[in-house]
């Protein structure tokens, strides 16, 4: 974990634990399981492939904790994949989004 001494400020600090195929090069699998710990998954800012920050990464987030999550259920409770089956759920109503739509936001 990459502790930070400095004064708050706008930042994504990401990427402290890298993910890849070589073990000898990254601390998570290609799966986002630590290495050194079963079943220990990190699905979150800190996986993300590279630290170049600067655009928000919300959506590249949500879709490594969707991954993993998937391959977790896969792996180790026996279901069966969704992700490049099913069509995505909303996560926001329309009610929710007529009115972010009506506020200009």
């Amino acid at each position: 974990m990459l502790r930070l001494d400095w004064p708050p400020l706008i930042l994504h600090v990401q990427s402290t634990l890298r993910m890849g195929s070589d073990p000898a090069t990254s601390v998570l699998d290609e799966h986002a399981e630590a290495r050194g710990v079963d079943r220990l998954f990190v699905a979150d800012n800190s996986a993300l492939a590279n630290g170049l920050g600067g655009p928000n990464p919300t959506l590249t987030t949500q879709a490594l904790a969707t991954r993993t999550a998937e391959r977790i259920v896969t792996r180790y409770f026996g279901g069966e994949p969704w992700v490049l089956r099913d069509t995505p759920v909303r996560s926001t109503g329309r009610r929710v989004t007529a009115a972010v739509v009506e506020r200009g936001l």
